[in-house]
């Protein structure tokens, strides 16, 4: 709060939701700070609390952001700025690891201009909530968060509004910057790679035709991600997914996993790409891909 409240233009509200916590929020709000607390008598998760706070929110702009992470403290004054004629303004997100720098642009939003659709990128890329800021209306529009997630919320949330259409400014500049924990629900991967499946479902009936492609690329690239953590089953679900929407291209895989994947089935690439992985180090791996 500190981080938001630390810049010449501030903040219209803070609203603080509290998922049921043994420790009530109040006693750690800084003096000085208004911040309101809605607080839930039961463990709603992310999804419904954030919807909570969407409901309850008075101004016409709104981002949500992690009790944990913070801002510039010009970041207010810069969405504000690029707020204007636009329904959301997307900056880019360093990341900290036990206070060691893990990424310095962990979106990837250089890769994106305003005059593209925003669809296949949000499709592609994870975007986090302390990447964006929105109309009020816009979330609303979507119906907020889809509350039946449990993990992978934020990038079905932005997908969906994606899918709206809105008028978009993209700022490359890290304003915003999260701590990552190894103890944090998104590390659960499996979890985290199940509901992206789930959501991919979901989207399919959703979004325009035009996007299936990519929603088949995302089927695949969550397979090869579950295969490699040991979940084949659910690995080949997420195959037989982004076949039928596809099917995939394996865009994001090496020339010779796309000719196997596309000769033999993904989970043939798979097993080979792993057997390789296996067989050949690492940095011999990188020395004949220079």
């Amino acid at each position: 709060m500190e981080s938001f409240w630390s810049g010449r233009v501030k903040p219209f509200e803070i609203l603080i939701y509290d998922d049921a916590s043994s420790l009530r929020p109040e006693a750690f709000i800084p003096l000085g700070i208004p911040a309101r607390v809605i607080r839930s008598d039961s463990n709603q998760g992310p999804g419904k609390g954030r919807n909570r706070i969407l409901e309850e929110a008075q101004g016409d702009w709104i981002h949500f952001h992690d009790a944990d992470d913070w801002v510039l403290p010009h970041w207010c004054e810069i969405v504000l700025k690029n707020a204007l004629g636009n329904d959301l303004v997307l900056t880019e997100v360093i990341s900290f690891q036990n206070e060691k720098l893990l990424s310095p642009s962990v979106i990837g939003l250089s890769g994106l201009a305003s005059s593209e659709s925003l669809v296949p990128f949000a499709i592609q890329h994870f975007i986090l909530p302390a990447a964006g800021a929105f109309k009020v209306d816009l979330a609303r529009k979507i119906r907020g968060y889809r509350e039946s997630l449990w993990q992978s919320e934020d990038w079905d949330f932005y997908v969906r509004m994606a899918g709206a259409q809105p008028r978009f400014k993209v700022i490359p500049e890290s304003l915003a910057a999260i701590e990552v924990r190894k103890e944090s629900r998104s590390q659960k991967r499996i979890e985290t790679l199940t509901c992206v499946l789930q959501s991919i479902l979901l989207l399919e009936n959703e979004l325009p035709s035009e996007f299936k492609i990519h929603l088949a690329e995302k089927a695949a690239w969550t397979g090869s991600q579950l295969f490699q953590l040991g979940d084949k089953l659910l690995a080949r679900d997420a195959f037989h997914l982004a076949k039928s929407l596809g099917p995939a291209r394996h865009l994001n895989q090496k020339k010779a996993y796309r000719w196997l994947a596309n000769h033999y089935g993904q989970e043939i690439a798979e097993r080979i790409a792993g057997t390789y992985r296996k067989l050949v180090p690492d940095l011999f791996r990188k020395k004949l891909t220079a």
